[in-house]
């Protein structure tokens, strides 16, 4: 469909921006003259290279096609569910989960690994690269587009680097630098000769550190203008993913651990192909971080990050924090995307919308254990504060919700803030959160206590979450019964044993129920199981 615009004059200083769409550097350089009352332009929100006007010409029908797309405040609830909280259950044939086996934490040796580099494999580096405890620097550094610089660092005080920058619990040798560039999808970061390396060295040499000191990586990439076609889109932007790693991984050599995110919520949906990055593509996003982290779990070459199995080409990889909720239907955390979190096009961050990014990513950094070794603050003035943790319930079957509370005090100052992790990629601010526990695992779960002197103490308790239960088993004559208790949306299948070995299935039934046998005298072991 043509759209019905009637011109579009383009000031010298008119650039592309990341996903698809025309804007200006220079304020007040756009005009337009349009006969449609809904037509918007977006201004500017990043810096990036300078498009020929003959070029401009041709993404003049992005532009027009944005304005057709299907996105307003109405669009709250999609009704998808986000991956942590999917359980057993597939999206579009897929299972959930941010690791494999629809797991929201990453298998055991992968996790191990993880938590060694962190503690021992993580050190203040000197310009060469070789350690230095007394002078050297851990540098963390950000790649993305422009969502990614917004949230990381240009968006404002509420962004993630000038609130960890502020916060006095953050190692005073951890520099912090945003290699994030607005208008640089993953496509601009997959040649490593690209300008977009370039521009990042840049910035470290700014910061007064250098490539040889960045260990920690976090990233969060999209592809401009991805078409409506899963699982397509979110396997080409899966290997961008993967090479951008590479290339990290030459730029930096000593470059240890990758964090990446998937898209935020965005509230255009549906929209025509060619305008901004809509849903379900951005909830989509997040297979393409899961299957690139599944590949490398798997061993895959091209990913591997450990000596003892060959060239090392890639850091170790974990999921970041998870950024995506269903609008205002709310995630298990508790958590919304609403639509005055977005600016004007209805996808990038609103000042709103980098404050919850920015808090998250800060809750991230400073509970979870593959980062407070380095990232927190070993010195203490003062006195530390002191922080008792505890769950109204330790386990129980999915959904399992969950009060939290962190009793903390200090003696000497004020306890300044309470960081909360679920160790699925959820999070919360305050002392005493409640969250519901939906995908059957243990997760350890962690709170960081901040005092006004930056003294810090993190405490944990762990939640175990089951699928399926067993309960009120009682014979009566010759009946046997006992409840089957879980979601309503698994199907159970109770199995009989004679030995505890071979187990033979006697009935499946859709939801909790009542199994009942005839009792044959006979001394038989029963247990339930998920059929996912």
């Amino acid at each position: 469909m043509k759209p019905r615009f009637a011109a579009l004059v383009l000031g010298s200083h008119s650039r592309l921006r990341d996903d698809g769409m025309l804007k200006s550097k220079k304020p007040g350089s756009w005009r337009c003259e349009s006969r449609r009352p809904d037509f918007h332009l977006v201004k500017d929100c990043g810096t990036v290279d300078v498009i020929p006007m003959k070029e401009c010409l041709l993404f003049t029908s992005c532009l027009l096609l944005a304005s057709s797309a299907v996105a307003d405040c109405t669009l709250t609830n999609l009704n998808i569910t986000p991956i942590p909280d999917l359980g057993y259950e597939f999206y579009k044939g897929f299972p959930g989960g941010r690791y494999p086996h629809f797991s929201n934490s990453p298998p055991p040796a992968h996790f191990a690994a993880s938590v060694n580099i962190a503690n021992s494999g993580i050190k203040p580096l000197d310009v060469n690269g070789n350690e230095d405890e007394a002078n050297g620097k851990i540098v963390m550094t950000s790649i993305g587009m422009s969502n990614t610089t917004q949230e990381f660092a240009t968006g404002g005080a509420a962004a993630f680097k000038p609130t960890a920058d502020a916060d006095p619990a953050k190692d005073s040798r951890l520099i912090i630098v945003d290699g994030a560039q607005g208008g640089q999808p993953s496509t601009s970061w997959t040649n490593r000769n690209a300008t977009t390396w370039s521009m990042l060295h840049s910035r470290l040499a700014n910061a007064g550190v250098n490539s040889n000191q960045v260990q920690v990586l976090w990233m969060k990439q999209a592809r401009a203008t991805p078409p409506n076609n899963f699982p397509l889109h979110a396997q080409r932007l899966q290997e961008d993913l993967e090479q951008i790693l590479r290339n990290a991984k030459f730029h930096f050599p000593n470059l240890k651990i990758a964090y990446v995110s998937s898209r935020t919520r965005s509230y255009s949906v549906g929209a025509p192909e060619g305008t901004l990055n809509p849903e379900p593509q951005a909830f989509e996003s997040a297979f393409s971080v899961k299957w690139m982290i599944e590949k490398q779990i798997s061993g895959d070459a091209s990913l591997n990050f450990d000596s003892a199995k060959g060239e090392v080409v890639a850091p170790l990889i974990l999921w970041g924090p998870y950024l995506w909720a269903d609008g205002t239907a709310g995630r298990s955390d508790g958590f919304l995307w609403l639509c005055s979190d977005l600016s004007s096009d209805l996808t990038h961050p609103s000042g709103s919308g980098v404050r919850k990014v920015g808090a998250q990513l800060l809750a991230f950094f400073k509970t979870d254990s593959t980062t407070t070794p380095w990232f927190l603050k070993k010195t203490v003035v003062g006195q530390l504060p002191s922080c008792t943790i505890s769950a109204d319930v330790t386990n129980g079957i999915a959904p399992l919700t969950v009060n939290f509370s962190a009793d903390a005090s200090d003696a000497d100052g004020t306890i300044r803030d309470y960081q909360w992790t679920f160790d699925d990629g959820t999070f919360a601010t305050n002392a005493n959160p409640t969250k519901i526990f939906k995908t059957p695992g243990t997760y350890t779960s962690r709170v960081t206590v901040t005092d006004n002197n930056g003294n810090n103490v993190t405490r944990s308790v762990q939640i175990g979450v089951a699928a399926v239960a067993l309960a009120d088993a009682s014979i009566s004559g010759n009946q046997f019964q006992m409840n089957v208790l879980g979601a309503t949306n698994y199907n159970y299948v109770v199995q009989r044993s004679d030995d505890l070995t071979n187990w033979i299935s006697v009935v499946t039934n859709h939801g909790p129920f009542t199994f009942i046998s005839t009792n044959s005298g006979i001394s038989r072991f029963y247990r339930a199981v998920l059929e996912p």
